[in-house]
């Protein structure tokens, strides 16, 4: 099919749609059998010529202006150069764009800390872009974020660092890796390993789970690995599992940080010979789509991705409405997801 049809089809579906469905980027590649890539780049021309709207994740058609809009937010991923290819980040930013407008708010920018690095362009950035408030996907002692928190007032931030005046909206990561250490340490597992981009409160219930179950805490099988500007892509866990099997002990299951480590984890492993869950055992952490349609399924744990968007912005919008309120540390639940890749129906 030409790019021509494509499109044209692909503005029939938009406006076809419920106002508040946008058109999926994974739907749509599948029915054209194109790349994601494909479909970004048909939205964005789209985009340009006024035919659709993009979002996070998707695209939807222009909605017609909002008489009542109150104002506008700018959005801040820390660590990230690539603000449209995180499935978790993505999901978590529609929860933020669908609390906004029901609240009267839009999105100002998304920008991330590869474009936003330094106090010259922190400051640009606010003299560029009349805001209301700004929501901060993650932080870091660097700065253009200590520029930002000394300038501009409100700032709601999702990240776990207890220590920042802001309020704060965060997943239960120690509780979650708990979950999946007990789970291990239940079929039988002893020796787990770990692969993450860096120690947070996931390898704090890591470290705890370990010491309550009793097991072995070597830390020469827990891989804190620095990822580079695209964050905590597949290629970090191919790296983290490559290291782990190439020690003269080789653990038996490993348990990342997030599940695009344990895809890449997972690739890796098979490429080189190893069975999964066979050989040895891995899980994930966010219940991103694509876990449940990796060979074997990859056990996780599931975080309220869109949730925790729209807390974010409930916060920054009653800010907004009531400067003197408290600061809030809202902390979302999360649950395991058992499924093949943790080796359940073998060892049960």
């Amino acid at each position: 099919m030409k790019k021509a049809q494509r499109q044209t089809q692909i503005l029939e579906r938009a406006r076809e749609a419920p106002p508040h469905e946008p058109l999926s980027t994974r739907d749509l590649a599948r029915q054209f059998d194109v790349s994601e890539t494909t479909i970004r780049r048909d939205f964005q021309a789209m985009a340009e010529a006024g035919l659709i709207q993009r979002q996070y994740g998707g695209a939807h058609r222009p909605q017609a202006p909002n008489a009542a809009m109150l104002g506008q937010v700018g959005i801040l991923l820390v660590s990230r150069i690539d603000k449209y290819r995180d499935p978790f980040y993505n999901m978590v930013l529609e929860g933020v764009d669908r609390a906004l407008e029901r609240l009267g708010y839009h999105i100002a920018f998304v920008k991330t800390l590869h474009e936003i690095g330094t106090t010259a362009q922190a400051a640009r950035l606010l003299d560029s872009f009349e805001i209301n408030g700004l929501i901060l996907l993650g932080t870091a002692d660097i700065e253009s974020i200590n520029y930002l928190r000394q300038q501009f007032s409100p700032i709601v931030t999702m990240s776990d660092k207890h220590d920042i005046e802001d309020d704060l909206v965060l997943f239960d990561g120690v509780g979650g890796m708990r979950l999946v250490v007990r789970h291990m340490a239940q079929l039988g597992y002893r020796r787990l390993a770990y692969i993450s981009g860096y120690a947070d409160i996931r390898y704090d219930g890591f470290r705890q789970g370990l010491d309550a179950h009793s097991l072995e805490r070597d830390e020469s099988i827990h891989q804190i690995l620095q990822p580079g500007h695209s964050g905590w892509t597949p290629d970090l866990g191919e790296r983290g599992a490559e290291i782990l099997m190439s020690r003269a002990q080789k653990p038996d299951a490993i348990l990342c940080a997030s599940d695009r480590l344990a895809i890449g984890a997972m690739a890796w492993l098979q490429r080189n010979g190893y069975r999964i869950p066979d050989d040895i055992a891995v899980t994930g952490f966010d219940n991103i789509p694509d876990a449940e349609f990796t060979f074997p399924p990859l056990t996780t744990v599931h975080a309220h991705k869109a949730l925790l968007g729209e807390l974010a912005a409930e916060r920054l919008v009653k800010r907004l409405e009531n400067p003197a309120e408290i600061y809030l540390k809202i902390t979302t639940p999360t649950s395991l997801v058992i499924r093949q890749s943790c080796g359940v129906g073998l060892r049960a």
